[in-house]
C-alpha cells in the first residue's frame, strides 16, 4: 500500500520531480562561481552552513527534501537509506566549524544524491549491492567510533579516579 503512493518513474511528474531536485541541488552545490578557479563552483548550501547550528539544521533539512522526493519517486529503499547517509554525514561534518565549512565545499551531498537518484532511475534493474556494502561499512564505522569513543572515557574516567 506504501509502494501506491510513490511516483511512477515513468510518468510526467517523475520528470518534474527530478528536474526540481536537480534544481535544488544545483542551487545548494553548484550556483555560485569561483572567479580564477578553472570552473570550480559552490552553492548557498556553503554560505548558509556559515550560521552557527541554525545553518546547518536549515541545509541539512532543505537536503532531506531531496531524499523525500526520491523516496517518493519509488527509489529502493537502500538507495533511499544511502542518500539518508549522505545527508547525516553532510550534517555531522557540516555542523564542525571552519572544517565543516571547508567539508561542505568539497562534499555537496545534495548533487550526489542527485547522481544516485539518476543512476537507479536510468538503470532500475540495477543491482543494489554496492549501496548495500556503503551503508553497512558506514554503520559499521559508526559503531566502531562509539566503541574507540566509549573506551577513551572510560579510560579517562578511570585516570581521574585514580589520579585522587
Amino acid at each position: 500500500m506504501g509502494r501506491a503512493t510513490r511516483i511512477s518513474h515513468r510518468t510526467d511528474d517523475a520528470s518534474r520531480a527530478l528536474a526540481e531536485v536537480e534544481a535544488l541541488a544545483w542551487l545548494l552545490d553548484n550556483s555560485i562561481p569561483v572567479p580564477g578557479t578553472g570552473g570550480r563552483r559552490f552553492g548557498i548550501d556553503a554560505i548558509i552552513g556559515l550560521v552557527p547550528v541554525v545553518g546547518d539544521l536549515l541545509s541539512g533539512g532543505i537536503g532531506l527534501y531531496v531524499v523525500w522526493r526520491g523516496a517518493r519517486m519509488g527509489l529502493p529503499r537502500i538507495v533511499v537509506a544511502r542518500m539518508l547517509a549522505t545527508s547525516a554525514i553532510d550534517l555531522a561534518v557540516g555542523a564542525i566549524p571552519i572544517i565543516g565549512d571547508a567539508f561542505d565545499l568539497w562534499f555537496k551531498a545534495n548533487t550526489r544524491n542527485l547522481e544516485r537518484m539518476r543512476r537507479q532511475l536510468e538503470h532500475p534493474e540495477r543491482s543494489t549491492r554496492g549501496d548495500w556494502a556503503a551503508v553497512l561499512v558506514l554503520l559499521g564505522s559508526v559503531v566502531l567510533a562509539i566503541g574507540v569513543l566509549a573506551w577513551l572515557v572510560v579510560a579517562l574516567v578511570s585516570a581521574v579516579v585514580s589520579a585522587f
